[in-house]
């Protein structure tokens, strides 16, 4: 794939997969994650902000065994878990707060946590302008494995369906990228949103959906979104990736 010059290079190279990336990476869980009370709270915030609709589920043994969403207050209460292995996982919009492993013992000690707290939408690349391209980059051909790794072609996703929503407002934009894979937001108020993506196609495929986090800044100094869809492979889940760019 063609690279933009070193004035241009991304800031921020953000995998998102249409479904949880923790599904991708195959995360592990080291000595049965820290140990909970079999109640306890979890609260998410938003830029320090209590955050309501937060989706937070437990799973064991790939079966549900809690979920619930946050109040006005941010939080959610995990009852009456009993002693065993857990993942924990909190969601909203497709946009990850956290996921990792815990455990509930027979007789908790005092190291059992009864509070939890996390952060969504933490490192959301910021651009002054919610517009830019949506493209496929497929390896060459003709060359060693390697080679066509290196020498992609990019291709145009031409008549994808883009939302962009507020998660505290719930505000929603809608846009649909042109023949040339190029979409743009406009009259968007200042804020994090994300951005949705659904559709779309190739000469010779369609396309999963996406989810992404962006910040909308009349400040920031980058202006084009590159919204990169690549498949897995050479050690990548693939995905579609965001590069953020300053286009004069």
């Amino acid at each position: 794939m063609k690279q933009p010059p070193a004035t241009t290079t991304l800031l921020f190279l953000f995998l998102l997969m249409p479904v949880p990336s923790h599904a991708c990476s195959a995360a592990s869980c080291l000595d049965r994650g820290f140990e909970m009370r079999s109640d306890f709270v979890v609260t998410i915030t938003e830029d320090g902000k209590p955050l309501a609709g937060v989706t937070v589920e437990v799973t064991a043994e790939r079966s549900k065994r809690f979920s619930g969403m946050t109040i006005a207050d941010g939080t959610v209460h995990v009852l009456s878990l009993p002693p065993g292995d857990y993942w924990l996982s909190a969601e909203l919009l497709g946009i990850s707060a956290a996921y990792h492993c815990f455990h509930v013992a027979d007789q908790p000690s005092r190291r059992a946590k009864r509070k939890l707290a996390y952060e969504w939408g933490d490192f959301a690349p910021a651009t002054r302008r919610i517009a830019g391209k949506l493209i496929d980059s497929k390896p060459g051909k003709g060359g060693t494995p390697l080679w066509n790794l290196v020498h992609r072609t990019d291709m145009p996703i031409r008549g994808a369906t883009l939302k962009l929503q507020n998660p505290i407002t719930g505000a929603v934009y809608n846009t649909d990228s042109d023949s040339d894979g190029a979409f743009a937001f406009e009259a968007v108020p200042g804020g994090k949103y994300v951005l949705h993506l659904a559709g779309g196609r190739t000469d010779d495929r369609d396309y999963d959906g996406a989810d992404l986090l962006v910040e909308f800044d009349p400040g920031a100094s980058h202006n084009m979104l590159l919204l990169t869809r690549m498949d897995a492979g050479g050690g990548s889940c693939g995905g579609t990736s965001l590069d953020l760019q300053n286009v004069n």
